[in-house]
């Protein structure tokens, strides 16, 4: 069991999400950062699928009631049991260690993994909580959590991932609405600063900036994706994030690469983004190098 001491001020459990509802309305959850969660549950020897718990609002503290490995990643996230360690490390813990979180001004989510995985009932085929429809819920102080059988043991602990570089610096692919933007408009997007209003949440980052307006016309309904850059009419794009509605009707001017979602989901209130246009195959190779770089750590036959 896992015992939650300090839960943050919206911590939830999150997986990969489920993407096989979206036909039926529902949002995939999952994590905002991608390449983070990934990389703690790499780090511990889980399945990519495996829940972790997703952290919002720090401290964040546990303990564990057996032996444990567990891994901590996010945007300038540190961790306390017998010291200060870092993060982006596999950490072995004895049964009623305390584990504390820490973050800075700029940690908007940070990821728990433990060996075994967390374990608590799946609704809808996954772990993952999406809190507008009531599917999970923030946890609290006091309660306990389910966790699986670790395959992982204090040998493995050591183990290090680089952290990315959040430099709000992102590439993306051209969206399937271009022709909605007049040429200068499409040049103004992608020479702009934005900053990142301070309404953004899981469900998108909703930019401050220049307007992009699109041109006037109506646009039937079409299926988004996380990472689609929207463009209401008032001309301030929303960047689409995991809890992302599974339809909209306007028009999307660019999609974030997802080696680069984690850029976009971790930026604070404030902080300015930059667009630069990628090709497919740079979208590819980027995302296969996140990918060999977390193979890496799976133990060998």
């Amino acid at each position: 069991m896992m015992r939650i001491i300090e839960p943050g001020l919206r911590s939830t459990v999150q997986d990969h999400g489920r993407r096989e509802h979206m036909r039926l309305g529902i949002p995939p959850s999952g994590p905002a950062d991608p390449f983070a969660f990934r990389a703690a549950n790499a780090l511990v020897d889980n399945d990519d699928d495996a829940a972790a718990i997703e952290v919002i609002g720090l401290p964040f503290s546990f303990t564990f009631d057996d032996r444990r490995v567990i891994a901590v990643t996010g945007r300038d996230a540190s961790l306390t049991i017998r010291g200060r360690l870092p993060a982006w490390t596999s950490i072995f813990v004895r049964a009623g260690e305390t584990v504390t979180l820490r973050g800075s001004a700029r940690t908007r989510y940070a990821y728990v993994a433990v060996s075994g995985g967390v374990a608590t009932p799946p609704m809808l085929g996954s772990r993952a909580a999406y809190l507008p429809a009531g599917i999970g819920r923030t946890l609290r102080a006091g309660e306990t959590l389910p966790l699986g059988t670790s395959a992982s043991g204090a040998h493995r602990a050591a183990r290090t991932v680089e952290a990315p570089v959040y430099d709000g610096q992102v590439r993306v692919i051209g969206g399937p609405h271009t022709e909605r933007f007049t040429p200068d408009v499409l040049a103004r997007f992608y020479d702009a600063t934005f900053h990142v209003d301070e309404t953004s949440d899981r469900q998108g980052t909703r930019l401050v900036g220049p307007p992009i307006v699109p041109r006037a016309g109506e646009l039937l309904s079409c299926g988004v994706i996380e990472g689609a850059i929207q463009v209401p009419r008032g001309g301030a794009p929303i960047v689409l994030l995991a809890d992302h509605q599974t339809t909209g009707g306007y028009p999307v001017i660019a999609t974030v690469i997802e080696a680069d979602l984690g850029k976009v989901a971790q930026a604070v209130p404030g902080e300015a983004l930059r667009f630069y246009r990628a090709g497919r195959r740079e979208a590819l190779d980027a995302l296969r190098a996140d990918l060999r770089a977390l193979d890496g750590l799976r133990p060998t036959a």
